[in-house]
């Protein structure tokens, strides 16, 4: 396996699907860089992928109501396109996000491999919001240390026009189907508050749980002093030094945090289609 760096993460080539010790070496540097990129010469089968995700952590298997669900019959993978799942935008722009971003219990990773690349755009961008903290200058951390998010809720039923849904889950049985590795669906564990900033299960490190999209202010302050540190937060996670652009070759696999980071995509144009799937660590992966 051959690794090199790319801005705060890691590339990978000659990677063994069926190698633990890759599979590992991956989910740690995933954990300490936020996102590791796969290169890939030629395509790889769903079921070499699966086996690879597998040996990083539990893959849920979505349900068949899921659009996109199902890929080689393996429903690990869900096709991320147009009218599906992650959908985004009429020019298919989505915004900034991390799994789980308003609800409690999400995976700790998100897995996509680029099956076919659109004409032209679609580029993704992933943040690096562990070293963003990290930044921060002393007063600013005291302050926000033990901070809670105010966070926006999906409503349970689809409203028409609700880009919540034509955004993200395409459909009302999309989002009701769409469940955790608990076999709970994701969509009854929402929350009203989160916190900002948390402790990392695989290194330990604080950083910014941070999806700017959801939060509409913070608990136990008022509404000035709010305003004031949601946009200081966001310019200064937005900040290029904290800010991976990926431009995909086709094969490209992204796996990326979901808890001190989000990405985002560029619009495209063009019949493009990722495979996403989200895993788990297990208890013995983490060490604190």
């Amino acid at each position: 396996m051959k690794i090199s760096n790319i801005k705060f993460g890691i590339q990978v080539e000659d990677i063994d699907y069926h190698s633990i010790d890759d599979a590992v070496t991956v989910r740690n540097f995933i954990g300490t860089k936020r996102i590791v990129v796969v290169k890939n010469p030629t395509p790889v089968p769903a079921k070499d992928l699966l086996t690879f995700y597998q040996n990083i952590g539990d893959v849920v298997a979505q349900e068949k109501e899921v659009v996109g669900s199902g890929v080689d019959g393996l429903h690990e993978f869900v096709r991320v396109k147009r009218n599906g799942l992650f959908t985004g935008a009429e020019d298919g722009e989505l915004e900034w996000h991390c799994a789980g971003m308003n609800r409690n219990g999400a995976e700790d990773i998100v897995a996509i491999y680029m099956n076919k690349p659109g004409v032209d755009g679609g580029d993704t961008y992933f943040s690096d919001t562990q070293t963003a903290y990290e930044d921060l200058d002393e007063e600013t951390k005291e302050k926000i240390d033990g901070l809670k998010s105010k966070i926006v809720n999906y409503p349970e039923k689809m409203l028409v026009g609700d880009t919540f849904y034509k955004n993200v889950f395409a459909n009302e049985q999309t989002f009701k189907a769409f469940k955790d590795i608990d076999g709970i669906a994701a969509h009854t564990k929402q929350t009203s508050r989160k916190n900002l900033v948390t402790t990392h299960p695989l290194n330990n490190k604080k950083g910014l749980h941070y999806p700017w999209s959801v939060i509409r202010g913070f608990a136990g302050i008022d509404k000035r002093e709010s305003h004031d540190l949601y946009y200081k937060l966001k310019n200064h996670t937005l900040n290029d030094k904290y800010v991976y652009k990926h431009v995909w070759d086709q094969y490209d696999i992204c796996l990326s945090d979901q808890h001190h980071s989000l990405h985002r995509r560029d619009a495209y144009d063009g019949d493009r289609e990722l495979w996403r799937s989200g895993i788990w660590y297990r208890s013995e992966n983490v060490t604190v």
